[in-house]
């Protein structure tokens, strides 16, 4: 078994170059074609309201959107270039592994100005309603500081913060006298390890091939592997990085109601948080989630009515959903604010990143070629436009008639996840869809496909088999976490009392 390299992910680590899953089999694209592509991406904004929405993806509450940037930011740490500028030097600080060094930091030792002096619990701002910051500048003093660029990613890190604060009071009023901290951070990355895979890429992925893999792991072990096999476990793949765990660009909301009486556009074109929920100082009164039932849900349940509707001025608490996994971003993802990429367009970035010559990865058709499964139709990689009474869809051949054939993986992975929809719409004759439509049957959620369901599950575990201090290896015989066996980020809140 390989096993990744000692310590924690922001200090003390090795830089280390990215691997590869797949050789790159494909020539670059152009720019112009690149651009062309990302244009067609982005659908023009609905209403910022709080009713049902047909972009609503029932199967993933909207809070997973940023708990899966939180995960991306326990994974991965790039300096050698920025999100908007991605360079051919990338390289990792992190470790590949489900840590929680950006929550831990270096531990108590190494940064005690995150710890009690007990040495065993985080410190948080005394109102419990924002990560601990310095005065000076309102900066979150905090494992990794890219989990303060919004509000509710940071709101998840202090429910996380929280969480092992409240195992330490357990242990300690059971009378356990080791070392709290130790022992409490065991417990909390076991069971966060544990949500992951078990909570939420079961959301993520289709039941097919999480079940699929899930089988052939129990069976097999690391024979199950075709992509993600032990000799790479020393750092995380290029095609993982820079384009499979990118998928969740396509569910963000243009914006999210945070409490009964703040809703707020994810960002409005500045850098300051009045308008917008862009982060780096300290986190607005008026944006404290009062509610996490807003953006979690302890059931995987399709619910039968699409959360109870508001009444204007008095919002009732309503489940937001993320959006639909599919080829189309919200338009202000077109721009991103300086503070994030200077501008630039998140869907056009992360074409680039991926056509670069250190990362030439490899197209979706060579992902489906090595795991066995049919290609995409080109019929099958289509963007949505707005139609004449809904929505309808157009082929990406416009762009570049080579992405029909040689697909970027990014956009062939949201297409994937896309196709459940496309042959509900061929069924019914190529009509637009109508908010009905999107909100019933197949139309109702979207879930990562074979090719990039496939992809992130033998990442995640893999990096939980390689870890010798995983729950798989670590935990002893019997473990049952202290959260319950039902296994959910819903029951950590709950254990926290936040829910």
């Amino acid at each position: 078994m390989t096993t990744p390299n000692n310590g924690h992910g922001l200090l003390g680590t090795r830089e280390q170059k990215f691997t590869r899953l797949l050789p790159e089999n494909h020539k670059p694209f152009s720019d112009a074609s690149l651009d062309a592509l990302a244009a067609l991406m982005i659908v023009p904004d609905d209403e910022l309201n709080d009713g049902a929405d047909a972009e609503e993806n029932l199967k993933v509450p909207a809070g997973y959107t940023y708990f899966g940037q939180f995960i991306d930011h326990d994974l991965t740490l790039d300096i050698t270039s920025s999100f908007s500028r991605p360079t051919d030097a990338a390289s990792n600080l992190r470790n590949p592994a489900l840590d929680l060094d950006c929550v831990y930091g270096a531990g108590p030792q190494d940064q005690p100005y995150m710890y009690a002096a007990d040495g065993a619990t985080l410190l948080i701002d005394p109102s419990g309603k924002d990560l601990m910051r310095q005065p000076a500048n309102g900066r979150a003093i905090i494992g990794d500081k890219r989990n303060d660029e919004n509000s509710i990613v940071c709101q998840i890190q202090l429910a996380m913060i929280k969480f092992h604060n409240a195992v330490v009071a357990k242990l300690a009023a059971s009378g356990d006298t080791g070392n709290l901290f130790e022992r409490a951070r065991a417990e909390v990355t076991w069971t966060y390890q544990r949500v992951v895979l078990e909570d939420y890429l079961l959301r993520i992925v289709n039941t097919h091939t999480y079940d699929f893999f899930t089988q052939r792991r129990a069976a097999l072990g690391d024979a199950a592997y075709d992509l993600y096999v032990p000799t790479l476990r020393t750092q995380l793949p290029k095609e993982f990085v820079g384009a499979a765990y990118r998928y969740g660009h396509s569910m963000v909301r243009r914006g999210y109601r945070l409490n009964s009486a703040t809703k707020k556009l994810i960002f409005d074109g500045g850098d300051l948080n009045d308008d917008s929920l862009i982060g780096f100082q300290p986190l607005p009164e008026a944006h404290v989630i009062d509610d996490w039932g807003r953006f979690f849900t302890p059931s995987f349940a399709i619910p039968v009515k699409n959360g109870p509707e508001p009444v204007e001025n008095n919002p009732a608490v309503r489940l937001q959903w993320a959006y639909k996994i599919d080829p189309s971003l919200v338009d202000p993802l077109a721009a991103l604010p300086p503070s994030v990429g200077n501008g630039a367009s998140l869907a056009a970035l992360n074409l680039k990143r991926g056509n670069l010559p250190s990362y030439a990865i490899a197209t979706g058709q060579a992902f489906a070629a090595k795991l066995h499964e049919k290609p995409l139709d080109p019929d099958d990689l289509m963007v949505r436009e707005e139609g004449l009474n809904g929505f309808t869809y157009k082929s990406i051949e416009s762009a570049d008639k080579r992405f029909l054939t040689e697909t970027p993986l990014w956009f062939y992975i949201l297409a994937e996840a896309q196709k459940p929809v496309l042959d509900y719409w061929r069924e019914a004759g190529k009509r637009d869809l109508n908010d009905e439509d999107y909100v019933t049957g197949p139309c109702s959620i979207s879930q990562l496909g074979p090719v990039g369901g496939r992809i992130l599950m033998e990442v995640f575990n893999g990096v939980v088999d390689a870890d010798p201090r995983s729950f798989r290896h670590a935990a002893p015989a019997g473990w049952v976490p202290m959260i319950g066996n039902e296994i959910s980020f819903w029951n950590v809140l709950k254990f926290t009392g936040l829910v």
